[in-house]
């Protein structure tokens, strides 16, 4: 069997035992939208009609391990064909207001239309089969795909799933599409009756990870916007205005969209991608808070890493934390020092304040799309702030000296007052970048401690 979708030899054969079992083999969902717009798709769903579950595990367990992943939703995997997920046809009851409160009804005889009429937009609701090679679209999917446009296969049953707000978002980001309007209206209702409060935080991260790593990340954004979709430091930068002389580009809202918007460029030049796109959109959260009738916003950087530590819930990952609050925090201290001349001393320190927590490199693309989207910043603005890192990288490095004083060292002296050591150790730290030697740093900390040790 040929196919002119890009599959495997091992799945041809799959399909075709599958086949000669009576069941009858479509790719489904995503994958086909992919193909369509002439896409690598990483993920392959297939829908096998005509048989039942039993029957479909055991065609499958010849060619690998089956590993079922849901058996209420009849969903495996076949551990050779990674990336490979087959399902039988299903409806979907809601019964009840959270996210995954529905009733599965598997049916191997589903008929086509209704299998599809259960996804979300028309543009993931075409089949294709795999023995006609031959795409099966029964909502105008393709149409929709060829014009960019968003539409909910089925207005009566779209609302049942609120994920499919963000998912729908996601969509704008990554591929550029626009949103129908009585699909957009349906997303507000969602949004107004509290939709979005039902879904779990690590599904609302996923979907915003999603839009953030796309190619056009203010398309899902402002359209949660649109919709009032957004958690609450998001949506306040929305009607938090800055001087027009700074800002022409008018909102805090609108300036950490074209940020965004420049981030996704050049996120991969940076240590972690995923992360520093996060910390564009959350750069200035802290302006609301601070922002004076005049725009000035004096400290919202520090504001801004205080609000992400306490009221961001969406970032589980301790070490990701760090990073964005470190980046937040720290977004304006580069163009600052190059705009002063700051000296030698001023950068080493800063090096230390940010050592294992985010790498100066990524602070630069923040810092360059942070000056970029005020929408008003000349070649020469970017071109001192790299002259500036430059200059001082060749002086001082790009990383924070190892300290040359240690706690052992501290133990060795007979420093006594164990309590202070970090404190100690910051002072010695600090001599250091002054360019005093060993020698010198421990005469001075047991002058300045008191320390009697011999």
């Amino acid at each position: 069997m040929e196919s002119k979708f890009n599959l495997t030899p091992l799945a041809l054969d799959v399909f075709e035992a599958i086949k000669q079992a009576g069941g009858h083999v479509y790719l489904v969902g995503g994958c086909v939208r992919d193909f369509l717009l002439k896409r690598r798709s990483k993920d392959i769903d297939v829908e096998v009609h005509h048989l039942s579950f039993e029957a479909l595990k055991e065609v499958l367990s010849p060619f690998g391990t089956v590993q079922v992943m849901g058996a209420s939703f009849a969903v495996v995997h076949l551990s050779t064909l990674e990336g490979y997920e087959f399902a039988l046809p299903r409806i979907e009851e809601k019964t009840g207001l959270k996210h995954q409160d529905f009733n599965i009804i598997v049916d191997p005889d589903l008929p086509l239309e209704k299998a599809c009429a259960r996804r979300d937009f028309t543009i993931n609701s075409m089949l294709y089969d795999v023995e006609t090679e031959t795409v099966i679209d029964f909502y105008s999917g393709q149409e929709d795909l060829k014009n960019g446009i968003l539409r909910a296969t089925n207005k009566d049953h779209f609302s049942e799933d609120p994920l499919r707000v963000l998912r729908g978002a996601s969509f704008m980001s990554r591929y550029g599409f626009k949103m129908d309007e009585d699909t957009k209206n349906l997303c507000q209702s969602i949004v107004e009756e509290g939709g979005l409060e039902t879904l779990s935080i690590e599904r609302i991260y996923t979907e915003y990870c999603k839009i953030l790593m796309g190619l056009y990340p203010s398309q899902g954004f402002n359209f949660l916007r649109d919709i009032h979709g957004l958690p609450f430091y998001l949506e306040d930068l929305v009607t938090t205005h800055q001087r027009t002389d700074y800002h022409p580009e008018g909102s805090v809202w609108n300036h950490t969209m074209l940020v965004t918007d420049l981030a996704a460029l050049c996120k991969h030049h940076t240590s972690e991608p995923l992360w520093f796109m996060w910390s564009a959109l959350l750069h200035d959260i802290g302006k609301p808070l601070v922002t004076t009738p005049e725009g000035h916003a004096y400290g919202h950087a520090e504001e801004g890493a205080a609000l992400f530590n306490e009221k961001v819930d969406l970032i589980l990952s301790h070490k990701q934390k760090k990073y964005i609050y470190t980046m937040i925090q720290y977004h304006m201290v580069l163009p600052t020092f190059s705009r002063n001349h700051a000296r030698k001393i001023k950068f080493l320190r800063f090096l230390k304040a940010i050592d294992k927590k985010a790498p100066l490199k990524d602070l630069l693309y923040l810092a360059r799309c942070d000056k970029l989207g005020r929408g008003m910043v000349t070649s020469a603005s970017i071109n001192e702030l790299n002259e500036y890192i430059e200059e001082m990288i060749s002086i001082c490095g790009d990383h924070a000296p190892a300290a040359i004083v240690t706690g052992k060292d501290l133990i060795n002296e007979g420093f006594e007052n164990h309590q202070d050591y970090s404190k100690i150790l910051s002072l010695a730290y600090d001599y250091q970048l002054q360019g005093l030697n060993k020698e010198v740093i421990i005469r001075r900390l047991k002058n300045e401690t008191g320390c009697h040790c011999g």
